[in-house]
């Protein structure tokens, strides 16, 4: 099968399957990425394909997701951030749609050796199963406090997650979970790089710092919510 083959494959799928899924649930698209504002957040979708792909033998790609607020990015960066079409690398939360169809980070991969609508099936299948409902229960911030008591795996930064529990009346747990913050944010931390030389040996570099950025924004977000450290 040729580069020129695993390309159309690749763009019949996306534009037979994906892109159609997506505009019937009211999502915009920029090139591979989809988004749809609702209430208070915005759901995110992106298809990634494979750095590693030759075009050759095989091409493979993935799902990520996400759900975007502005209010939580512009405090988590601490300035305004203009964003007209969010994607999933600028969501609170984000995961892999892998993670529930296939509880693991799933790759769906286009080769020779592959039925392309085989594939086709599968990502529809993964689509209208999985995602489609997680799109139709998680639709507001509220809603997310049920995503995250249920799901521990998602990527949430610290400063996300403050403003996120401040936002969905967890007050308390805000400010005790601000006050964790800012006790690992003072504790050095010590990383140690390794030197290979030609020769085969090796020489450890180890050294010990604070992260100031992370102690700042801390400092900033307590201030921001009034919280005593």
């Amino acid at each position: 099968m040729t580069p020129d083959n695993l390309k159309t494959d690749f763009d019949e799928i996306f534009k037979g399957v994906i892109v159609p899924f997506f505009k019937d649930l009211g999502f915009k698209r920029k090139t591979h990425h989809f988004a749809r504002q609702i209430n208070d957040i915005t759901q995110c979708f992106n298809v990634q394909k494979s750095q590693w792909n030759s075009y050759h033998d095989s091409l493979s790609f993935t799902f990520n997701l996400g759900f975007y607020n502005e209010t939580i990015r512009t405090l988590s960066w601490g300035q305004e951030i203009p964003t007209e079409f969010p994607k999933t690398t600028d969501c609170f939360i984000q995961d892999r749609l892998g993670t529930y169809s296939h509880k693991r980070d799933q790759w769906y991969e286009l080769s020779k050796r592959v039925d392309r609508n085989k594939v086709a099936e599968q990502i529809k299948n993964d689509l209208d199963k999985y995602l489609k409902p997680l799109f139709g229960e998680y639709q507001s911030l509220d809603d997310l406090k049920k995503f995250s008591e249920k799901n521990t795996g998602f990527l949430l930064s610290p400063y996300g997650q403050i403003v996120f529990l401040m936002l969905t009346g967890q007050i308390e747990e805000g400010k005790q979970f601000i006050k964790e913050q800012y006790k690992i944010s003072l504790t050095p931390q010590t990383i140690t790089d390794t030197i290979n030389f030609p020769d085969g040996t090796k020489k450890e570099n180890t050294r010990t710092y604070i992260n100031q950025h992370y102690i700042d924004s801390i400092e900033r977000l307590a201030k921001h919510y009034d919280i005593e450290l």
